[in-house]
């Protein structure tokens, strides 16, 4: 850079020299004839350059740096991220597993076939849990499967009391879903929307496009959200999620006009996206 800074200073005052004897007709020019001028430009350059220089450098490097810091903080945003998934998908809510368990000790002796029935569904269940426990995303094709298992436990424990209907737009069972974000919805429509009901109750799960989103709505037969409603585990946990992974672009929406629903905007993401 020091070399740099004295070949401009030389060829300024060469310049210089030549413009000043052609304009001026002060003689002929001749090379290298300006004796100290080049000294005093070559200590003009060197004292104003060198320290830009110096400047612009550390900028760089402090560029750099932050740089560095920024790209840390992300990773260890992303691993936070991680483990608060891993911590989302490691909580099993212990009243859907007591309640199934008391119904299978009900069943043993008042029907057993039923009884055997549920225990098959359960392990169906657990082993969907186990086998999509490391994944952050599965098809909606999978996740319904989920859906349809703990909603036929729930059809054996309640008999003619539940009722329950799945449509899904077939466009949309090859994209990727967060894994286990419909269970503890539906798990809450039936805890509401079944459990208070003598009769005719029924839970509605529906999945389709919308644009560039997905819809989905898990409509229920139980008594409205009141104008307050309490922070479930559930839904917390749904929302925890969704926050996530989609963070400032989701919709969690609970609604009781025209019928009670909770309601689901989340992107369309397909099978061939990673991350």
């Amino acid at each position: 850079m020091i070399a740099l800074l004295i070949l401009v200073a030389l060829a300024g005052s060469e310049i210089m020299f030549f413009v000043q004897s052609f304009l001026w007709k002060a003689g002929k020019y001749q090379w290298f004839n300006g004796g100290n001028i080049y000294v005093l430009n070559i200590l003009i350059v060197l004292v104003t350059g060198i320290p830009i220089y110096v400047s612009e450098e550390w900028k760089s490097l402090l560029n750099s740096r932050i740089l560095n810091q920024q790209y840390r903080v992300l990773e260890l945003e992303q691993q936070k991220t991680a483990f608060e998934l891993e911590l989302l998908r490691a909580k099993v809510n212990p009243h859907f597993l007591y309640n199934v368990h008391n119904t299978i000790a009900g069943l043993i002796s008042k029907d057993p076939a039923k009884a055997e029935e549920m225990v098959l569904l359960l392990s169906k269940f657990f082993r969907f849990t186990l086998n999509k426990n490391s994944a952050t995303f599965h098809s909606v094709h999978d996740e319904l499967a989920i859906i349809q298992t703990y909603l036929d436990m729930q059809k054996i424990r309640f008999g003619n009391r539940m009722h329950y209907e799945i449509n899904t737009d077939p466009e949309t069972l090859s994209l990727q879903i967060p894994s286990f974000i419909l269970q503890p919805v539906v798990e809450n429509a039936v805890k509401h929307g079944i459990e208070k009901k003598v009769e005719n109750g029924f839970v509605k799960v529906e999945i389709k496009p919308d644009g560039e989103n997905m819809l989905i709505t898990i409509s229920d037969s139980g008594p409205e959200f009141s104008a307050t409603p309490g922070a479930g585990m559930g839904l917390q946990m749904v929302r925890s999620k969704l926050g996530l992974l989609y963070p400032g672009n989701f919709t969690l929406e609970l609604n009781n006009e025209p019928e009670k629903y909770v309601r689901i905007i989340i992107p369309k993401r397909n099978q061939n996206v990673a991350g």
